[in-house]
């Protein structure tokens, strides 16, 4: 029963995590792009975006990686 709360926990904590990447991989990009970004043309900026967007994926990569495998 304790190994299920603890899972349970845990799945929250990444699912949080998840969102809280995603989102700040979303604002943090177009504020960047927005405000700071005025020299950049237009593939620059995509540019820009794509690459947080591989950092923002590799850090989610790395949360959910190290869930526990559960053999049924």
């Amino acid at each position: 029963m304790e190994k299920v709360s603890q899972m349970q926990r845990g799945l929250m904590v990444r699912v949080v995590l998840s969102i809280i990447t995603l989102a700040a991989f979303l604002a943090g990009s177009l504020i960047f792009v927005g405000f700071y970004t005025s020299g950049y043309d237009l593939f620059q900026k995509i540019v820009v975006i794509l690459v947080a967007m591989i950092i923002a994926f590799a850090a989610l990569a790395i949360v959910w990686v190290t869930w526990p495998v559960v053999e049924a």
